[in-house]
């Protein structure tokens, strides 16, 4: 269902893409938590945040994606194997909140 394999370690998610994975599944998309993402290996793949040019991914440098923003990454040479930290912290929107507190 996903284009990814992931695996959850010592409360960290660890995530990987394949080389040969399709680039018509690797789409735009948002996360409903704040993610801190790590590059552990990967050569060629970007990432792209709404309203920006893509960005060359580097191996042990880390990211900051926020809750709701909408990014892909993009496909590159070699396999892609991510670290990924969630905020425990659920975020939503002012539209969710504003629901929330007329059914209460």
């Amino acid at each position: 269902m996903f284009p990814f394999n992931q695996i959850e370690k010592n409360g960290k998610i660890i995530r990987e893409f394949k080389k040969n994975v399709s680039s018509s599944e690797l789409v735009w998309h948002r996360d409903r938590f704040d993610r801190k993402i790590k590059i552990l290996e990967g050569r060629g793949w970007q990432l792209q945040m709404d309203g920006s040019l893509p960005e060359m991914l580097q191996k042990s440098k880390s990211y900051y994606i926020p809750a709701n923003t909408y990014h892909r990454v993009i496909k590159g040479n070699t396999d892609l194997v991510l670290e990924i930290k969630e905020n425990p912290e659920m975020k939503i929107t002012r539209r969710q909140l504003r629901k929330i507190i007329r059914e209460a």
